[in-house]
């Protein structure tokens, strides 16, 4: 047994307890069962750090969450240093990493984050990649005031340079035409957007 596979097999049993005098062969099985279970969770953690250590770094304030209806992937809609909008996109939302990071984000629309993303080759076209989220550190909620004028540039951004589009929705969020908005008003206006492709 290596060194590995001991260090499994002891935290087993230390999760599982003390064995009962003459339910050795049951104690014996849960250890088993339970050692499996940390070694496939080591490995899933093993390669969230590698996606982790690969990952580029930076600060965004995420201003919408949408489920893309072809792929179930979350779609988040960032505003970076720079005052530009991003679209990222999660792990498929069919699978517990993507579901989970999905409704995490759901509670963060309007927070300031710290954002891991990595460039990822899409499956079956290998000349395309796709901005992948695989963590957001919470840094709490950006209050800090937009200028008008960017955050239409934002909302026009996200219209697909549809001005009548990024207009009309504007106008429906009843927000300011002079000094500025916030993050959270911001966020309300982009909800309000259909993205393309994406419900």
């Amino acid at each position: 047994m290596n060194q590995r596979d001991l260090e499994v097999t002891l935290a087993a049993a230390r999760a599982v307890g003390v064995c009962p005098p003459g339910e050795e062969a049951a104690w014996a099985e849960r250890v088993r069962a339970r050692a499996v279970e940390l070694y496939v969770l080591a490995d899933t953690v093993g390669q969230d750090f590698q996606r982790l250590d690969e990952a580029r770094q930076f600060t965004a304030t995420l201003l919408a969450v949408k489920v893309e209806a072809s792929s179930t992937r979350g779609v988040l809609v960032v505003r970076n240093g720079s005052g530009e909008v991003e679209r990222l996109r999660t792990d498929r939302g069919d699978t517990d990493a993507g579901r989970a990071m999905i409704e995490r984000a759901r509670g963060l629309v309007a927070h300031r984050l710290r954002v891991y993303r990595l460039n990822e080759q899409m499956a079956g076209t290998p000349t395309r990649q796709v901005r992948t989220v695989v963590h957001l550190a919470d840094r709490g909620v950006d209050t800090d005031p937009i200028p008008v004028n960017s955050a239409k540039d934002n909302v026009l951004a996200m219209a697909d340079g549809d001005t009548e589009l990024a207009r009309l929705t504007w106008l429906d969020g009843d927000l300011s035409e002079t000094g500025s908005v916030s993050p959270l008003q911001l966020a309300s206006v982009l909800e309000r957007l259909p993205l393309p492709g994406v419900r």
